[in-house]
């Protein structure tokens, strides 16, 4: 459990650090609150119970307009010391394309691509991961869908 906890804030952390880098599509998306859907198919993790490969999850997420303006689609921690850079960004019409690296206790690598709808985003992501000594690949696709103004 504690390895699927480390990939979910592994690839928040890819999010919002490559969403700082985006600021070339603020104009994409607009303030309000968010319904994120996200899958992540780990695959066959050594030692892991059958089954525990493929997660879901649903959130919802007030994305300000200092948010948008910040590149910040996602918040990130302000403590997380993850030494990761973006790298190869291609846009074209909505959708961004790019590479991410990360450096550190948590090595990855990832290929994502980012498109704007109307009402949000999809992502996907193609990640490999290193953690002490362990390579992990991780298939991860989201969708962002607005839902109108944020509640007080």
């Amino acid at each position: 459990m504690k390895t699927i906890l480390l990939l979910v804030a592994a690839f928040a952390a890819t999010a919002a650090a490559a969403q700082g880098d985006m600021k070339a599509l603020a104009s994409k998306i607009k303030p309000g609150l968010y319904e994120y859907k996200m899958e992540m198919d780990m695959g066959q993790m050594p030692g892991a119970p059958k089954g525990m490969g493929k997660q879901t999850m649903t959130i919802q997420h007030c994305l300000t307009a200092k948010d948008i303006e910040d590149g910040q689609l996602g918040r990130k921690d302000p403590n997380d010391k993850t030494d990761c850079k973006m790298s190869d960004m291609k846009v074209s019409g909505n959708t961004a394309r790019y590479k991410f690296v990360c450096k550190g206790e948590m090595q990855m690598s990832s290929d994502n691509t980012i498109t704007f709808v109307p009402d949000g985003y999809h992502m996907q992501s193609k990640m490999t991961m290193n953690t002490g000594g362990q390579t992990m690949n991780m298939n991860h696709n989201s969708q962002a869908k607005y839902l109108g103004a944020c509640k007080k």
